[in-house]
């Protein structure tokens, strides 16, 4: 990847776009989230190599900003993506804390015993381990459903082995 592509996917989203925020990371965008008031701190931010992605009117036009128009969380990443031109092979699913924005440590069975039901300990050996913040990550059924969403938004194929990162 080269400096282009990896700017492109270190954004700073206001606070105002949780959710947006959440569903970059799980494409495996670093994706900090702060409240973006000052304009000083946007430069800052960009001179960082950091994309700022907002809603508040006053940064419509200021260049380097990814201004989102919309109030839905789906069509916020869909306008995010067609604006960055965030690319297929780009996407590293699964692969950051959905939470801490962290990114996930390969762990052992043996590692996620006592952080994981008993049946998923049983039936699993895929487990992601956030350092930050000790929450453990497993294939199931909440990450088929997200998938499925993601390829249904997209139109990408993010099929286990196909994604490029971790699922």
């Amino acid at each position: 990847m080269n400096a282009d592509e990896e700017r492109q996917n270190r954004f700073v989203v206001d606070s105002m776009l949780g959710k947006l925020a959440r569903w970059l990371r799980v494409l495996g965008c670093d994706a900090r989230s702060i409240s973006l008031e000052n304009p000083g701190v946007l430069t800052a931010l960009m001179n960082e190599g950091c994309t700022p992605v907002t809603r508040r009117e006053k940064f419509r036009e200021v260049e380097g900003v990814v201004f989102i128009r919309s109030d839905h969380p789906f069509e916020q990443l869909m306008e995010l993506i067609d604006l960055v031109n965030l690319r297929r092979e780009e996407v590293r699913l699964f692969s950051r804390c959905t939470l801490c924005n962290v990114a996930l440590d390969q762990i052992s069975g043996e590692a996620a015993f006592g952080f994981v039901p008993d049946y998923v300990f049983e039936t699993v050996s895929d487990f992601r381990k956030c350092p930050e913040c000790g929450r453990v990550y497993w294939p199931g059924s909440h990450r088929r459903k997200m998938i499925e969403q993601l390829e249904s938004l997209t139109g990408w194929s993010l099929h286990k082995g196909d994604e490029g990162g971790a699922e």
